[in-house]
């Protein structure tokens, strides 16, 4: 199992096999500079969306959803996706994490699945210059890697069929 690299920074399982990478990060101490990747515990989502407000609230239940459509590591479990955002996601053992900037390599093969959020930020990781690099439409776009560029994970940019076309691409 992947162990998180130097880079990593964010909110998670430290052991995550799949890792979103985003631009920006809560303000909330201690969720903005936790060193490496830190675990959330029971009611932390909660404190975020109340300190940080909307924005937050959009990412973390636009993640739940996709997690939930995907299938991914017990979300099944769960017969509604907003159980497993409270009760499981980011958590310890979760297997996914939120990590703050870009990651530290997209040209060779990682230990785990990699999702950069959104058009800009992946330009900004030099995604387009690695090997493969190509647009699968004009929303997502993947290299020979695996790494995948997704909307921004937000109502409108990552919609339900959106979501749903994301998780084909992961499975494919």
């Amino acid at each position: 199992m992947a162990t998180a690299s130097v880079a990593d920074v964010g909110l998670g399982d430290p052991q995550a096999r799949l890792r979103v990478y985003l631009a920006n990060r809560p303000s909330l101490e201690p969720f903005a500079y936790p060193g490496d990747v830190m675990p959330l515990a029971d009611g932390d989502i909660a404190q975020i969306n109340a300190q940080e407000g909307n924005h937050w609230r959009k990412i973390f239940n636009v993640f739940a959803k996709f997690l939930h459509e995907l299938k991914f590591n017990g979300t099944e479990e769960f017969s509604r996706w907003q159980d497993y955002r409270d009760a499981r996601m980011l958590h310890p053992g979760s297997g996914v994490a939120l990590c703050f900037g870009g990651p530290s390599t997209m040209t060779s093969k990682p230990s785990h699945q990699v999702l950069l959020m959104g058009k800009q930020f992946a330009e900004e990781c030099g995604f387009f210059k690695t090997d493969g690099a190509k647009w699968l439409d004009s929303r997502f776009a993947s290299n020979h890697s695996g790494s995948v560029v997704t909307p921004y994970f937000d109502y409108r940019q990552l919609s339900d069929e959106r979501i749903r076309y994301l998780v084909t691409l992961l499975k494919g």
